[in-house]
């Protein structure tokens, strides 16, 4: 099943918002359609501050993200949006359960 990697983080500015998210945006279609395992990208922004967003990638695995982390283009691919926010922490989850809309089947973990 997939692993999903969240990366907490808050803006240095609020007036760099347009600025962080068109960097996150450009980062988001590089790596999605060259980096090896990645399945979508997604930046969710917190309803009551501002200031906070959680960046929200599906890998095919654990190991598909930790060999982007470590490749040499990986600093290369993100570090432009270091100008605009700090990452606060990782937590990476594993999917235990899912139902998607139109099937009867279930998928469960094999963890």
């Amino acid at each position: 099943m997939a692993t999903h990697v969240l990366i907490f983080g808050r803006l240095h500015r609020l007036e760099d918002k347009a600025a962080f998210e068109a960097a996150f945006e450009q980062v988001s279609r590089t790596v999605v359609n060259n980096v090896a395992g990645i399945l979508r990208d997604e930046l969710i922004q917190d309803s009551s501050d501002p200031y906070a967003y959680i960046m929200l990638s599906e890998w095919q695995d654990k190991d598909a993200w930790a060999t982007w982390q470590q490749a040499p283009i990986h600093e290369a691919q993100v570090g432009g949006m270091q100008q605009y926010w700090k990452g606060q922490g990782v937590k990476i989850f594993t999917t235990a359960f899912c139902v998607e809309p139109g099937t009867n089947k279930e998928q469960y973990s094999t963890i």
